[in-house]
């Protein structure tokens, strides 16, 4: 018999498709604007883009629904963040000057039933490298 208010899994491309449509409500109810969704450039792709007056958050969403893996958040490591800041720069050029970047990940865990959302606003910021200070790392 079927019953409503047990846990189910879900498919996991419909899982990073429900993650990233429950984030872009997050945002909006924090007073975000979404600017741009899967945003696909040379270098790879930007799951989110919210802005909120002159702030732009380039977010990075992380669905899960078992922790066998680790946390959504876990998975933003040292490689992923520099490929996140050489992305919102690509992205940021053609934004209007006197915008602030801000790197955000919302990492999010299907119970069965709904997201619990962990939110990580500034997750990150770039810093540059001595040794070549054009390069900006993580």
């Amino acid at each position: 018999m079927w019953n409503p208010f047990a846990a189910h899994r879900i498919p996991v491309a419909k899982l990073g498709r429900l993650g990233e449509r429950r984030a872009a409500w997050f945002y909006r109810l924090r007073g975000y604007m979404i600017v741009a969704r899967n945003v696909r450039l040379r270098e790879g792709e930007i799951d989110l883009v919210a802005r909120r007056g002159r702030t732009i958050a380039i977010v990075e969403v992380k669905a899960r629904q078992t922790r066998e893996a680790g946390e959504g958040f876990d998975a933003v490591d040292r490689a992923k963040r520099e490929k996140l800041i050489q992305l919102g720069g690509r992205y940021v050029a053609a934004a209007p000057p006197g915008v602030m970047l801000r790197y955000d990940v919302l990492s999010l865990f299907w119970t069965g039933r709904r997201f619990v959302v962990t939110h990580f606003p500034d997750a990150f910021r770039p810093v540059s490298d001595p040794q070549r200070p054009w390069i900006w790392r993580a």
